[in-house]
């Protein structure tokens, strides 16, 4: 069988088509998309984090919680 993808640009379009399918008994599944959008310096600051993975620069997620344990107590 085949699948058709609809993607309405408004919630009232959803609405529409929801309930259209629902009258006509078609089976059917909602697919959420969320988008999220990064300022620049969030994504700069991720690259930096990939790039330290690549390099094996990771630090060991316990020294980081020492670390901030130390930080935190002051």
């Amino acid at each position: 069988m085949n699948t058709i993808i609809v993607h309405p640009t408004t919630p009232e379009e959803a609405s529409f088509l929801e309930n259209l399918l629902k009258r006509m008994k078609f089976s059917f599944e909602k697919v959420s998309e969320e988008i999220v959008t990064t300022s620049p310096e969030e994504l700069k600051s991720i690259n930096n984090g990939v790039d330290e993975a690549n390099d094996s620069k990771l630090v060991d997620s316990s020294d980081v919680h020492q670390k901030a344990r130390a930080l935190c107590s002051k």
